[in-house]
């Protein structure tokens, strides 16, 4: 190599290196941003709100009912038993599984048979069992408590 290839490699690191701490110095005046959208998505976020994860647990359930006898028995029953319950308990003064026949006047035939207490499991969990409209009314008696 020669001596002006030699000088002008060595004034381009000195440049390089002026460069490098004059960025730094004025990094530091600036301050440092909070980083990319990048790294932001990466950052643990806030956590969702409750209520809107309840909602979706429900909407699941009501989703899954729609189509899986499982579903139906294990996932919605449960969930619309402790509701029926607990409307008949503080506005009837019923108790759903101690008074059937009370609680089955109030509920009508249609829910009482979902929500009554002894209610067999489903021989078939994979077959369809309520359509929209059956938990749309299900729920309509529960609201009307």
């Amino acid at each position: 190599m020669s001596i002006a290839i030699i000088a002008q490699l060595a004034m381009l690191a000195v440049g390089v290196m002026a460069l490098a701490m004059l960025l730094r110095r004025l990094g530091r005046r600036v301050g440092r941003r909070s980083g990319s959208p990048f790294e932001a998505a990466l950052a643990p976020g806030k956590e969702s709100m409750p209520v809107f994860d309840e909602f979706e647990s429900i909407r699941r359930t009501v989703d899954g009912a729609r189509y899986s006898a499982f579903d139906v028995h294990f996932m919605l029953r449960p969930l619309l038993r402790e509701l029926a319950a607990s409307r008949l308990r503080v506005r009837r003064g019923i108790e759903l599984d101690a008074q059937p026949e009370s609680a089955s006047e109030v509920l009508g035939p249609e829910a009482f048979a979902l929500l009554r207490e002894g209610r067999p499991a489903p021989m078939n969990y994979r077959r369809p069992v309520m359509s929209l409209r059956e938990i749309e009314r299900i729920v309509k008696v529960l609201e009307s408590i």
